[in-house]
């Protein structure tokens, strides 16, 4: 029996444990709460600013099950809320430090990103034209401004307070820190009581080993754009439960295998209403991330109707 087959059948056991005492049990291959799982892509990014604790409670309000955020490392070692290697797309970084350009997440401390805007940027880009739109209130914007980058403490307080779920993605890291983050990622969530509400996934999937190695019953995605030469025994060396493959990376043949396997597919990043609806129906397929949760919310509850669900 592999490490990966004996990990899958300790999470079911857990599974089951959780599921004896009325916890939800999170990312069960086979148990979303709908046809899909709702994946909030760095929380509801279409209404609020990305990898926000604004985006977060945004997300879970319009119906999304899970939140996938992206976090890397500071300067002084403290996971925050980013998906870009640098600050300036999403914060005021280039014109708060104008002399520290490329504006490196891991060359700032913790104090120094705390202290930039994190969210007027939303409200100038409307990056989704949601704001143009007038799908975001007047009262949201106002407070979109200033809004702080998190710590990824912070995200888990908040998943862990309200019983809901989140899909942590760790950026690739250096082959020197990957043990490192692991160990500080596990004691994170320890210390945050959100074992049974959080994923960890990434495209360093060596990072996953180390989690793995330390946690293995912690839940594992697996991030790629290509799929292995033999995916089902990659993942199950790898000892995860959720395959987030790329466009390119899954097939029809592949989604049967990997449900039959137990595995979750998540797939991502999808927002139309056409690729909602036609991924949500198709089988095998058990997440979608998404920056719309509430298109995907109410493509779901039409289906339920439509089916008599």
């Amino acid at each position: 029996m592999t490490r990966g087959r004996r990990r899958r059948i300790a999470v079911a056991m857990t599974l089951v444990a959780l599921t004896a005492t009325a916890v939800a049990a999170p990312f069960a291959a086979d148990a979303p709460p709908h046809a899909v799982w709702i994946i909030a892509h760095a929380g509801a990014s279409s209404v609020a600013p990305q990898n926000t604790l604004a985006a977060g409670r945004a997300a879970f309000a319009l119906g999304a099950d899970i939140w996938s955020v992206d976090a890397r490392r500071t300067a002084d070692g403290v996971l925050v809320l980013m998906h870009d290697e640098t600050l300036d797309r999403t914060t005021d970084a280039r014109t708060r430090f104008p002399d520290r350009a490329p504006w490196s997440v891991a060359s700032f401390t913790l104090e120094e990103i705390r202290s930039l805007d994190a969210g007027s940027w939303f409200v100038e880009d409307d990056p989704f034209g949601e704001i143009a739109a007038g799908h975001v209130s007047d009262e949201d914007l106002g407070r979109f401004i200033g809004e702080p980058v998190p710590t990824l403490r912070e995200a888990l307080e908040l998943v862990t307070a309200c019983d809901e779920r989140i899909d942590i993605e760790i950026k690739p890291a250096a082959a020197d820190t990957v043990e490192s983050i692991a160990r500080g990622l596990i004691d994170l969530i320890e210390e945050t009581g959100s074992a049974e509400h959080a994923m960890i996934s990434s495209f360093d999937h060596d990072l996953l080993r180390a989690v793995a190695a330390i946690a293995p019953e912690l839940p594992l995605g697996a991030l790629t754009v290509f799929a292995p030469p033999d995916p089902l025994a990659y993942l199950d060396d790898l000892g995860a439960t959720v395959y987030l493959p790329s466009l390119i990376a899954f097939t029809d043949r592949l989604l049967d295998e990997l449900s039959t396997a137990g595995i979750g597919v998540h797939v991502w990043t999808y927002n139309t209403i056409d690729q909602l609806k036609r991924l949500a129906q198709t089988p095998g397929i058990t997440g979608i991330v998404t920056d719309y949760p509430q298109r995907l919310a109410q493509i779901l509850k039409d289906l339920d109707r439509e089916t008599g669900g």
